[in-house]
């Protein structure tokens, strides 16, 4: 959570209590106005009381489901055009490549250019970040809970991403109904 709350808001409630709903409505009309945060209106966000961080965390899960149902649906992979690219974008193809093998495990073209992209563009950061979307889906698919390889803080906000969705998959997809 935030450490800049204004000490006249004091410190938030517990949770699900009349006096939570109080305070989340004091805190977020002060976000929107005073800090214009967007993220106010945001439950994904934690309605701004997320700090960067956790934010980013969050941002990083979107992308990866987002990108996994992209790769699965048979769209384009995200490869980005710019020369400069975030962790956030090799994250997106690296979470298209997973979805695309759903839909296909024939390696086509678009497929072993986005493999050659991200190749190309790993780092150490990345290559956790790709380790854990890959095996978190798998493990998801497998539908048994599993605990994520390392402790890092964006590794589990990336395999438990994938998680959900490749146990969404094995939910859908269960001949047992």
């Amino acid at each position: 959570m935030r450490d800049d709350i204004p000490e006249w808001l004091g410190k938030p409630p517990l949770r699900g209590t009349d006096e939570w709903t109080a305070w989340l409505e004091k805190w977020r009309n002060y976000a929107r106005a005073e800090l214009r945060d967007s993220a106010a209106d945001d439950p994904d966000f934690d309605f701004g009381l997320l700090t960067t961080e956790e934010r980013w965390r969050v941002i990083l899960r979107l992308e990866i489901q987002r990108q996994i149902a992209q790769g699965m649906a048979g769209d384009r992979a995200p490869i980005p055009s710019v020369r400069r690219i975030s962790d956030l974008a090799h994250a997106g193809v690296i979470a298209w490549l997973v979805g695309h093998s759903v839909k296909s495990q024939i390696p086509d073209e678009p497929f072993r250019r986005a493999t050659e992209w991200s190749d190309q563009r790993m780092t150490p950061r990345r290559r956790k970040v790709a380790h854990a979307v890959r095996y978190g889906f798998l493990a998801g698919i497998g539908g048994e809970p599993a605990a994520p390889g390392s402790s890092q803080e964006e590794y589990v906000a990336a395999y438990e991403a994938a998680w959900e969705t490749g146990n969404a998959l094995a939910i859908e997809n269960d001949p047992r109904g």
